[in-house]
C-alpha cells in the first residue's frame, strides 16, 4: 500500500513538473572585419545675406584604416551576442503564465552591461543586466499580456521589412539607414497582443509615465519656486498580416522626453523637454521561391521646446524619411542576401527673445548604405556569414546669423563620412 501511495505522488510530481518549464537559450557571434576604412570630409563655406556662397572656404580630411576587427554581432553581424531565458507555466483551463529575462553581451571582450561611467554596452541592454528583455504574463484564448521591459511591437514590424532582419553592422542597409521604432524597447510597459486571426496579428503597448514629482521651496508668491518633472506616457502599436508567401505590416510609436518646469509666482521661468517623438512604419515581403523581397519605409519627427526665460524660447524639429529595399535567394544551402537604404533628414532650431528670432541653425542629411553577402549553415544552429557594406552620411548644416530677427548671413558645413568593410562571422545558436 505504501508503494502504491509514493508511486501515485511520484507521478502526480512528474506530471505538475511536465506542466511547467523554463528553458535557457542564447546566441553566441563574433565577426571580423577586413579592410575597415572610414573616412570624413569637411568643408565649410560662408553664406552672404542673399543666401550665395561667398569667402571663407575650409577643408579638412580624416582617414581610418585597419587591417582588422574583431566584432561581436551586436556591432556587426547578425544579432547581438546573448544569454536568456523563458519559461512557462499550464495554470489550467487554456491559462498559461509566461516570463522572459534576457541579457546582452559582447563576445570579442567580455563585457555584460553597461554602468555610469563604463564605456562597455552590452547591446541595446540600456546599461541593465536584463535590459534586453525583462518581463511576465499571462496567455490565453484572449490572447497574451506582458508587464515589464519588452521589445517594442513596432520595431518587429519594422524589421521585418529588412532583408537582414534586425541585424547589426555597416553592411546592414535597413538598420543602419532608419531610426529605430521607440528606440527599439520600453520599459515599464503594458503590453497586450491578439490571438492569431486568419494570419493577422496586433500588437498594443503603454509604457507608464510611473512618477510625477513636485518641489516647493514654500516662500512668498512673488519668490516661490515650483519644480515639476513628468516623464510622457509611451505608446506602441503593430499590426502583421502574415499568411502563406505574403507578409505585410504596420506600426506606430509615441514617446516624450520628461516635462521639467519651474515656476516663479505665476510666472513660468524655464520649461523644458517638451517634446514629442512619432513615428510610423510599412514593411512587407513575398516569398517567390527563387528569391524574396523586402520593402520598408519609416518616418519620425521630433518635436521640442526650450523656454528658459518667459520672452526667450528654443523651437526644435527633426524629420527623417527612410526607406529599404532588400531580398534574400537561396542558393543551394547558400542564401544571398542584398540590400539598399536611404534616409532623408531635416533639422532646425530657432532661438527667439520676445517673439524676434535671435538665430536659427539648420540641417539637411543623407544616409546611403547598401550591403551584400551570404549565410551558410554548418548545422541548425550554426552558420558562417560573409557581407561587404558600404555606408555614407552627407550632411549641410547652416549656422544662420540673425539680426532684427531677419537672416543676416551664415556659414553652411558640408560633412561627408564613408566607412567601408568586408565582414566574416560565425554565430551559434542554443
Amino acid at each position: 500500500m505504501k508503494k502504491t501511495l509514493v508511486a501515485l505522488a511520484s507521478m502526480a510530481a512528474l506530471g505538475a513538473f511536465a506542466q511547467s518549464s523554463v528553458t535557457m537559450y542564447g546566441v553566441v557571434e563574433a565577426t571580423v572585419d577586413v579592410g575597415y576604412k572610414s573616412s570624413v570630409d569637411t568643408r565649410v563655406d560662408a553664406v552672404n545675406a542673399a543666401g550665395l556662397v561667398t569667402t571663407g572656404l575650409t577643408t579638412s580630411n580624416a582617414t581610418t584604416k585597419a587591417g582588422f576587427r574583431v566584432n561581436d554581432g551586436n556591432d556587426q553581424g547578425v544579432g547581438t551576442s546573448r544569454i536568456g531565458w523563458r519559461g512557462t507555466e499550464d495554470l489550467g483551463g487554456g491559462l498559461k503564465a509566461n516570463f522572459q529575462l534576457e541579457m546582452g553581451l559582447r563576445v570579442d571582450d567580455g563585457c555584460l552591461t553597461t554602468g555610469a561611467g563604463n564605456v562597455c554596452s552590452s547591446g541595446n541592454s540600456g546599461g541593465n543586466v536584463f535590459g534586453r528583455n525583462a518581463w511576465v504574463g499571462a496567455a490565453g484564448g484572449f490572447g497574451e499580456v506582458r508587464l515589464g521591459r519588452q521589445v517594442l511591437g513596432s520595431f518587429s514590424t519594422q524589421a521585418n521589412g529588412w532583408s537582414a532582419g534586425s541585424s547589426n553592422g555597416l553592411y546592414d542597409a535597413g538598420s543602419t539607414t532608419a531610426p529605430p521604432m521607440g528606440g527599439v524597447r520600453f520599459s515599464n510597459a503594458i503590453r497586450y497582443i491578439t490571438p492569431n486571426m486568419g494570419g493577422l496579428t496586433g500588437s498594443v503597448m503603454v509604457a507608464a509615465p510611473e512618477n510625477t514629482t513636485t518641489t516647493n521651496n514654500g516662500l512668498a508668491a512673488a519668490t516661490n519656486v515650483v519644480t515639476s518633472s513628468k516623464p510622457k506616457t509611451g505608446f506602441d502599436l503593430a499590426l502583421d498580416f502574415a499568411n502563406g508567401p505574403l507578409y505585410v505590416g504596420f506600426g506606430y510609436n509615441s514617446r516624450g522626453a520628461v516635462a521639467s518646469t519651474a515656476t516663479t509666482g505665476p510666472t513660468p521661468v524655464a520649461l523644458s523637454g517638451e517634446g514629442d517623438i512619432k513615428a510610423y512604419t510599412l514593411s512587407a515581403a513575398y516569398d517567390l521561391g527563387v528569391v524574396k523581397p523586402f520593402f520598408n519605409y519609416t518616418r519620425q519627427k521630433t518635436d521640442g521646446s526650450t523656454t528658459t526665460a518667459p520672452s526667450t524660447a528654443t523651437a526644435n524639429s527633426r524629420t527623417e524619411k527612410a526607406y529599404h529595399l532588400g531580398l534574400r535567394a537561396p542558393l543551394g544551402a547558400m542564401t544571398l542576401i542584398a540590400g539598399l537604404g536611404n534616409n532623408k533628414i531635416s533639422a532646425a532650431t530657432a532661438n527667439a527673445t520676445a517673439g524676434v528670432l535671435t538665430a536659427a541653425t539648420g540641417l539637411d542629411g543623407k544616409v546611403r548604405a547598401f550591403q551584400i553577402g551570404m549565410q551558410y549553415p554548418l548545422s541548425k544552429r550554426t552558420l558562417i556569414e560573409a557581407n561587404y557594406g558600404q555606408n555614407k552620411t552627407t550632411t549641410d548644416a547652416l549656422a544662420a546669423t540673425i539680426v532684427a530677427g531677419a537672416f543676416a548671413g551664415g556659414a553652411i558645413t558640408n560633412t561627408v563620412t564613408k566607412v567601408s568593410a568586408i565582414n566574416i562571422g560565425l554565430r551559434h545558436s542554443f
